[in-house]
Parts: structure tokens; sequence; C-alpha cells
């Protein structure tokens, strides 16, 4: 499942609307705009920086490592992210 998948599956699975969700960013000192976020569980812009996606697994309620395992794998290149994965 893609990053902008997971992102958008949890965002409805939690009830919470947009502006909830960048409310209770804000209280973890994560600034991010309500289009940003938008543009995020749609897939329109790369994956979020990790701070942020660890904030995000936090108030979403999603498994965190892979959520951040999700963006990881689409920010980095597929030849590095496969040489990786087969290091352990």
């Amino acid at each position: 499942m893609s990053y902008a998948e997971i992102l958008k599956k949890a965002t409805e699975r939690s009830g919470l609307s947009l502006s909830r969700i960048i409310f209770k960013l804000a209280k973890e000192d994560i600034c991010m705009d309500k289009a940003i976020l938008s543009k995020l569980q749609n897939g329109k812009c790369p994956p979020a920086r990790d701070e942020v996606n660890i904030a995000l697994a936090e108030v979403l309620n999603i498994d965190s490592e892979k959520f951040r395992l999700a963006a990881a794998k689409e920010l980095i290149p597929k030849s590095l992210f496969e040489l990786i994965k087969k290091a352990g």
C-alpha cells in the first residue's frame, strides 16, 4: 500500500477532519497547511519528512514503522531501497 493510501485510509478511519488533524499536529510542534495534508493523502506531493510522519502516525493511531517505511520507499531510489532491504 502506498504512503498516500495509508494516510487517506487512516484519516477516514480516524473520523477527524483535516483541520482537526492540523490542530493536533500543531500541539506536537508540527506546522502544516491543510492544503498540503490534502495533497499528501491524494498523492499530489511526495511524502512528508520523517518527523511529520511520526506525528501523523501518532495523531491517526497507525503503525509508525509501516507508515515511515512506505514514505521512505517512495523517497529513495528503488535500487537503494532494495540494497537496504537486502542488508536487513
